[in-house]
């Protein structure tokens, strides 16, 4: 009945096809129209999947682009800080400087006062001058 519809040719061919694939004409058959299905919905849907493919792409370089962009500002946010960190070491060298400095002065001019013919009226007035900036007086 097959030879009849598709011509001896293509059922020579078909048998061919079945013996290779160690099934009978009818799967060989069956088999060919699944192929041909698939080339058919690939057809169909190849361009919508290759449109997709595009897509997707673009969004993960985009994605690509702002994590590069976030690393370059997590980047500067560590160099900000790392900025500060060395300020701040900065600032307190200088006022362990500063400290260091008052604490000399002060001890200088204690030996200066303590040595003075006149020690208990500047000790005096230092304690007054005190109390009138701390607002006692």
């Amino acid at each position: 009945m097959v030879h009849a519809r598709i011509g001896a040719d293509r059922c020579e061919v078909l048998d061919e096809l079945a013996k290779r694939q160690g099934v009978s004409q009818t799967q060989a058959l069956r088999n060919l129209l699944d192929d041909a299905r698939e080339r058919m919905a690939e057809e169909n849907f190849g361009p919508r999947l290759d449109a997709l493919a595009r897509t997707l792409t673009g969004v993960v370089e985009q994605q690509a682009r702002h994590a590069t962009r976030i690393e370059a500002v997590v980047a500067i946010i560590r160099k900000v800080e790392e900025g500060q960190a060395e300020r701040e070491a900065q600032i307190l060298q200088t006022l362990a400087v500063l400290t260091s400095l008052a604490q000399h002065i002060y001890a200088y001019l204690m030996g200066v006062v303590e040595s003075s013919p006149r020690a208990a009226d500047i000790t005096a007035s230092g304690k007054a001058k005190l109390q009138t900036l701390r607002g006692e007086g």
